[in-house]
């Protein structure tokens, strides 16, 4: 099991408490409840300049500002949309701190997981929050257990093209109370097993060019179009950019799906590229060749 099975926050709905900001709703009701009171106000509120609908617009301006905190209050308390200071403080009731340069995101799959890290039998989510934990240099890591009390990790690095420097591994080892040749260490470990033989690896990396062509409907700059294109392809990539996932050409053609893409295919890979649990897919070069369709 990989980190990022967990429930993905980005899907998770806004609950039905969140309230919609319209201020024409707002000042639509408060005339409503005014005038069913006072109905002889009718023909004075069809005035702009009248200070009673100066006076309401006022009120549903208020009313709106007041939802909108309202609003944000209500997602700074849900692990799924709270951010900086609010993302803190919902860590904070489970006593768990973030590292330094931690972005909200890996905060968030850390705090997702931090019930996990109370297990005291090594289960494979255990090993993933403490390697995370550790050092925020690790960006996915992979448990397997071959043969009882035998640990192996797969970390995968926001170093060189994923591969944990020896530093990075040296701090690994010692965060488990072991030497950096795994062997016990002197200090006993407050997160591993004390019978757990952990050995720790980087990742089998899977390189790959990706070549792509696009057609271009007449009108929009070609050098905009194969930017935005280029724009979406790095950002499919950055979320396959972990251990154990694929390269899909499903996900490559959404991806040149722009506005102003008339058609497009991929040059390169020519299929999916199929990730193991233990490998990353790692593009060395991305080529955007863009062709303007001529109008009729």
């Amino acid at each position: 099991m990989r980190v990022f099975n967990l429930l993905d926050m980005s899907k998770v709905p806004l609950p039905d408490t969140i309230t919609e900001l319209d201020f024409e709703q707002k000042l639509s009701q408060l005339k409503g409840r005014l005038l069913s009171q006072y109905p002889q106000y009718a023909e004075a509120l069809s005035f702009e300049s009248e200070p009673m609908q100066v006076m309401l617009e006022m009120m549903a301006y208020q009313q709106l500002l007041f939802d909108g905190k309202l609003n944000d209050a209500i997602k700074a308390n849900m692990l799924a949309s709270a951010k900086g200071n609010d993302l803190d403080a919902i860590a904070a009731r489970y006593n768990l701190a973030r590292q330094d340069n931690e972005t909200d995101e890996r905060f968030k799959r850390r705090i997702q997981m931090v019930f996990e890290g109370l297990n005291t039998a090594g289960s494979r989510q255990a090993y993933q929050f403490h390697a995370l934990s550790a050092d925020t240099r690790v960006k996915d890591v992979y448990v397997i257990s071959p043969e009882p009390c035998d640990i192996h990790l797969t970390v995968l690095s926001h170093e060189q093209d994923g591969q944990p420097s020896d530093d990075l591994l040296n701090t690994l080892y010692s965060y488990f109370g072991l030497n950096a040749d795994g062997s016990m260490s002197n200090h006993a470990s407050k997160v591993r097993p004390l019978g757990d033989r952990v050995a720790i690896v980087g990742p089998v990396t899977k390189k790959f060019a990706l070549e792509v062509a696009i057609n271009i409907a007449p009108g929009p700059a070609a050098s905009v179009v194969a930017q935005t294109v280029k724009a979406a392809l790095n950002q499919y990539l950055a979320q396959q950019s972990l251990l154990g996932r694929d390269i899909n050409q499903m996900g490559l053609f959404a991806a040149l799906n722009q506005s102003g893409v008339e058609s497009g295919r991929i040059i390169s890979p020519a299929d999916d590229i199929q990730v193991a649990a233990n490998e990353v897919a790692v593009c060395t070069d991305i080529k955007v060749h863009a062709v303007v369709v001529e109008g009729e």
